[in-house]
């Protein structure tokens, strides 16, 4: 594939995503300082979607009584060093009001790192792939709850129905309470039958 041909693809799917996004963070999310949200892309690899990602979720936050645009503390994590690196490289060069850090490393450990923000106000993990781990998926999404802070939410995006399932049961099995579910009908699909890009969505938070 050629790069004006996966650009075009891309543009295309972080279009849709983003609408879904907006409907999926409506009324539900909110920044617990004042003037900062505090963002955790979990497994972001190149982390393509960090500049609609933040934007949506800034906009989403943002109240009508704010003096001010809200400023974003972004932490991506994935454990592939050289992906990690490429997503610092471009973010590095954005203009939006956002304070980017990026971490390679196991994401257990990474979320027990003592220089993160105590609490995210949303942490989000695009196309989890509890097919390949289960046992360490169920870890992280337990962890990624604790890191919440009390009205943040966990949002999570997946390639198949079935997995998206499990990743749903797996976060309310360690905690999670499920807000709200959509279908994204106009998915991309890709070549393994029936994986669609981020085909489903859901929006968690901590149950009480």
């Amino acid at each position: 594939m050629g790069h004006a041909q996966f650009q075009r693809q891309l543009d295309s799917d972080l279009t849709r995503l983003e609408q879904h996004l907006r409907g999926l963070c409506k009324g539900q999310l909110r920044a617990s300082e004042s003037e900062r949200l505090k963002v955790l892309d979990l497994a972001c690899g190149e982390c393509f979607e960090a500049e609609m990602l933040q934007r949506v979720l800034r906009e989403s936050a943002q109240t009508d009584q704010a003096d001010s645009e809200l400023l974003v503390d972004f932490v991506g994590m994935d454990i592939r060093e050289a992906e990690v690196a490429r997503a610092a490289e471009r973010c590095g060069k954005l203009d939006d009001p956002v304070n980017f850090k990026f971490l390679a490393g196991d994401g257990k450990k990474l979320l027990q790192d003592s220089a993160l923000p105590e609490a995210f106000d949303v942490v989000f993990v695009r196309h989890q792939n509890y097919y390949l781990g289960g046992k360490d998926w169920h870890d992280l999404f337990q962890r990624s709850l604790e890191k919440l802070a009390p009205n943040g939410k966990l949002i999570i995006t997946s390639y198949f129905d079935h997995e998206h399932e499990l990743a749903k049961e797996a976060i309310q099995n360690v905690g999670g309470q499920l807000v709200e579910d959509v279908a994204n009908r106009e998915a991309r699909a890709l070549q393994t039958v029936g994986k669609q890009v981020d085909k489903r969505l859901a929006l968690f938070r901590r149950q009480d």
